[in-house]
């Protein structure tokens, strides 16, 4: 029995609100199986026009799109979140259960952005708890026919101060993207203990060198490097006699069906965490229309809350440095 990782961020772009890396973990038989192939009967990209029994499976940005997309993208997240932790995607709590998990940052930055802060309210608030366990119930089917599992499935959330406070340690926006990715991988590493484990991730933008970085990181014996093209770069980490497999690849959130379950998750945190800040602010400045902080838009929320945003928050918890 091998283990095989998706990871994958959302947010990494806006001017306000949190960067969350999102994560899946697979129990299989052998890294040649196909979990596309063996999901299809419960999950895949793009299922069947009026086929409500299947899940969407794919990058969080086509799940997400068009008139039902925050529907598709809750019920995908629920039913996976259903069949790794039961009972939580319908939890009073199950937002905050699954934004504190490990490896959740330090408590002290949710706690010091007060549209934060305890998040009890239910993780998937669109989904029917039934469908959630008939959903999961499903996926479940699907993998113990092939031997696999789901094993982990959660995100690392980072508010904006926390993303300052990085920020401020490394003076550069990738590397701050990398080092978060990093605890990700460290809960990984100790979550398979010392069985064979690859893990599958996004290229960092045109990135094609890792080596040095992930030495420094994870500390390995030895790095092994595979190749760093354009299309994507891969290594072993040698850690004693365990070897960790590493391969970074473009639209990875396409072609891994882990990295695509890892986007969803990533995507739905930001959506939910960007529900609540938008509600605490109207609460306080109700001329002030909602954002979803990217671009345009999020520059023009920043500029209609300037004159007042002090008056209610550190302003080093409003917006990112960068």
């Amino acid at each position: 029995m091998v283990f095989v990782a998706g990871i994958d961020e959302a947010g990494y772009g806006p001017f306000v609100g949190p960067f969350v890396v999102g994560f899946s973990l697979f129990r299989v038989p052998d890294w040649e199986l196909d979990l596309w192939k063996l999901l299809h009967p419960a999950a895949r990209p793009k299922p069947p026009r009026g086929d409500r029994r299947l899940l969407w499976l794919d990058d969080s940005k086509k799940v997400h799109s068009g008139k039902y997309g925050r529907d598709r993208l809750e019920r995908s997240v629920a039913g996976f979140a259903e069949l790794c932790q039961p009972g939580l995607p319908a939890a009073d709590d199950g937002l905050d259960r699954f934004v504190r998990c490990t490896p959740s940052g330090p408590a002290r930055w949710l706690d010091a952005a007060a549209w934060l802060g305890r998040m009890d309210e239910s993780l998937c608030p669109r989904i029917d708890p039934d469908r959630a366990r008939l959903d999961a119930a499903a996926l479940r089917r699907a993998l113990e026919a092939g031997g696999c599992g789901l094993d982990d499935f959660g995100c690392r959330a980072v508010p904006a101060g926390e993303w300052n406070d990085w920020i401020e340690q490394t003076d550069n926006k990738s590397e701050t993207l990398f080092m978060v990715t990093m605890d990700v991988v460290r809960h990984l590493l100790a979550r398979t203990g010392h069985a064979p484990l690859r893990i599958e991730l996004d290229q960092h933008g045109a990135r094609r060198q890792y080596g040095p970085r992930l030495a420094r990181a994870l500390a390995p014996d030895r790095v092994e490097r595979h190749g760093e093209t354009r299309g994507g770069s891969a290594y072993t980490l040698h850690f004693g006699e365990r070897a960790v497999q590493f391969r970074f690849s473009q639209k990875a959130d396409e072609t891994h069906a882990p990295v695509s379950l890892a986007s969803l998750a990533a995507k739905l945190v930001r959506e939910r965490a960007m529900d609540r800040f938008n509600r605490w602010w109207q609460e306080r400045l109700p001329a002030v229309a909602p954002t979803k902080g990217y671009g345009v838009d999020g520059k023009r929320w920043l500029a209609e809350v300037e004159a007042e945003a002090a008056k209610h928050t550190d302003p080093a918890l409003l917006r990112r440095v960068r």
